[in-house]
C-alpha cells in the first residue's frame, strides 16, 4: 500500500515507468474472472498505433557499447561545460560587456539550450532516429567550440585588451556588431548541438539493453549510476583544471582543450556505431498528445456516464503489442480526456484499425497523456531549484570577482572555480544523509528512504527560496 504522502511522487516515477498507479475505471461485470478475461482479449486489435519498437540488431549493445557511449558523452560534457564553466568571466573581461548585458547572453542562451531538446527528441522519435540525432548534435556542437574558439584566438574577432582600471571605470571599449553577431553565431550552434545530444544521450544508452531480461534491467540501473559519476566528474575537471587554464594562461588555449575534446567525442560516438542498437523512430509522443487533445475536443459533446454505468466496450482499448511498454487501466482522473476514446459510428475500419487517428485515440493514449499531466506540478516547482543554479554561473561568478580569492601570497582561486564549494558541500552531506539522517527518521516515519523523495525536493525548495532571496542583495 502506498503512503499518502508519497501518491505525487508515485504517480511521477511510475507513469514514467508505464506502470500507472492510479484506480481503474470500474466497468459492469458480473464476476471478476469475466473482467480479467475481457482484458485480455478485446474485439479492436490495431494495426495502426503499436508497433513493436523495433531495433536492428538487438545484439551485440548492452556493455559492449558502453565505453563508445560513455566516453562520447564524457568528452562531449567536457567539452561544453569547460567551455561555458567560466563564460561569465571571458564577457566581462576579455569581451568587456556589463553584468547585465553578460547575464542576459548566458540566460537566453541557457533557456534556448534548455527547451532545444525538446525539438531534438520530437525530431529523433518522429524521423531520423537517436544516433543520427546525437551525430548532427555532435557536428554542431563542434562548429560552436570552434566559432567560439576563434573569438578568442583572433584580435579581430573580439575587442582591444585595456587595463584592469579601465575595465573598473567601465572605459574599455564594447564589442562592434560584428563581433558580437560572431559570437552570437557560436552559441546559436551550441544550442543546436544541446538539442541533438541532451535529448537522446540517456535514452541511446537505455536503447542498448533489453529491460525484458534481468540483466538488462541490471545493465540500465549500472548505465545510469555510470552516468552521474562521469557527471560529477567532468563538473570537477571543467570547474578546476580547465578553469585555472583559461584564467591564468590563455583562453584561446581554454577553449582549445574542450574543442579538441569535442572530436575524440565524434570520433568515439562513430567507432561503435556497429556496436550500437539502432532503435527506429516510431513517432513522436508530442504527436500522440495533440491527437488526445484534438480528439476530446472533437467530442466535446458526449456524456461521459457514472463508474457503475460505464460500459468498456464504448472505449476503443486496443492490447498493447509492443513489449517494453505495460498496459494502463482507465482512469477517471482529468476524465475529459476519456472522451478521445469513445468509439462512434465510423471511426473503426473492418480490420479494427482507427480511421482517423485524431478523432479516435488509445485508452493507452489517453492515459499516458494523463501520467504527463501529473508531472506538471513538480516540473513547474523545479523552477525555482533551476533559477538558484543558474545564478551560479552568472552573479556568483560576478560576485567573486571582487572578492579577495588568494591562497597565499600566490595563489588565486579563479572565480568560475567556485562552484567547487557546491560540490564538495553535496559529497559531504550525502553521506551523512545517508547514514546518520535516513536511520533516524526511518524511526519515525516508518519510510524504507527515511522520508520520500517528494518531501526531499519539498525540503530543498524551502532552504533555496530564503538563498535566492538573499541574494538579491548583494
Amino acid at each position: 500500500m502506498m503512503k499518502p504522502e508519497a501518491s505525487v511522487y508515485s504517480h511521477f516515477t511510475k507513469c514514467f515507468q508505464n506502470t500507472c498507479i492510479s484506480k481503474p475505471v470500474s466497468h459492469k461485470s458480473s464476476n471478476s474472472d469475466k473482467e480479467s478475461d475481457d482484458a485480455k482479449t478485446t474485439p479492436h486489435v490495431p494495426s495502426d498505433l503499436y508497433k513493436t519498437t523495433a531495433t536492428v540488431p538487438r545484439k551485440p549493445g548492452g556493455w559492449k557499447a558502453m565505453p563508445f557511449i560513455l566516453g562520447n558523452d564524457t568528452f562531449e560534457r567536457l567539452a561544453t561545460f569547460g567551455l561555458l564553466a567560466n563564460f561569465m568571466v571571458y564577457l566581462t573581461r576579455e569581451l568587456h560587456l556589463n553584468q547585465v548585458s553578460a547575464s542576459n547572453i548566458i540566460y537566453i542562451w541557457s533557456g534556448l539550450s534548455n527547451f532545444a531538446p525538446l525539438l531534438g527528441a520530437f525530431v529523433s522519435d518522429a524521423c531520423v532516429g537517436r544516433f543520427r540525432t546525437i551525430a548532427f548534435g555532435s557536428f554542431s556542437l563542434l562548429l560552436g567550440m570552434a566559432t567560439l574558439t576563434i573569438t578568442a584566438w583572433l584580435p579581430k574577432l573580439h575587442p582591444p585588451p585595456c587595463s584592469s582600471d579601465q575595465l573598473k571605470l567601465g572605459q574599455c571599449l564594447p564589442p562592434n556588431k560584428a563581433q558580437l553577431g560572431f559570437l552570437i553565431l557560436g552559441l546559436g550552434f551550441l544550442t543546436i548541438g544541446a538539442g541533438g545530444i541532451r535529448s537522446c544521450s540517456i535514452p541511446f544508452g537505455v536503447d542498448q539493453f533489453d529491460p525484458n531480461t534481468d540483466e538488462g534491467k541490471k545493465g540500465i540501473k549500472s548505465f545510469f549510476n555510470w552516468y552521474y559519476a562521469t557527471f560529477t566528474v567532468v563538473l570537477l575537471i571543467t570547474s578546476t583544471l580547465v578553469v585555472y587554464i583559461q584564467d591564468k594562461i590563455s583562453w584561446s588555449l581554454g577553449f582549445g582543450i574542450p574543442t579538441l575534446l569535442m572530436c575524440g567525442s565524434i570520433v568515439l560516438l562513430f567507432i561503435g556505431a556497429r556496436i550500437y542498437v539502432h532503435a527506429k523512430p516510431q513517432g513522436s509522443m508530442f504527436t500522440y498528445i495533440a491527437q488526445v487533445f484534438v480528439a476530446a475536443h472533437k467530442k466535446r459533446q458526449l456524456k461521459l456516464l457514472d463508474d457503475k454505468e460505464t460500459d468498456r466496450s464504448q472505449f476503443y482499448d486496443p492490447p498493447v503489442k509492443d513489449l517494453l511498454v505495460q498496459k494502463l487501466p482507465l482512469t477517471n482522473q482529468v476524465r475529459f480526456l476519456n472522451k478521445a476514446a469513445i468509439i462512434l459510428d465510423n471511426d473503426l475500419k473492418p480490420d479494427g484499425s482507427r480511421v482517423n487517428k485524431w478523432r479516435l485515440c488509445s485508452v493507452q493514449q489517453v492515459e499516458e497523456l494523463k501520467c504527463v499531466i501529473k508531472t506538471m506540478p513538480i516540473w513547474a516547482s523545479a523552477i525555482v531549484s533551476f533559477t538558484a543554479m543558474t545564478q551560479q554561473g552568472t552573479f556568483t561568478v560576478s560576485q567573486a570577482l571582487r572578492l579577495n580569492r588568494h591562497l597565499g601570497q600566490k595563489f588565486e582561486i579563479p572565480a568560475g572555480s567556485l562552484i567547487v564549494f557546491s560540490l564538495i558541500t553535496i559529497g559531504i552531506f550525502l553521506p551523512i544523509y545517508d547514514r546518520v539522517l535516513v536511520p533516524a527518521l526511518r524511526k519515525i516515519t516508518k519510510d524504507e528512504g527515511g522520508i520520500t523523495i517528494l518531501q526531499r525536493i519539498g525540503i530543498g525548495i524551502v532552504f533555496l527560496s530564503p538563498g535566492n532571496g538573499r541574494s538579491r542583495f548583494h
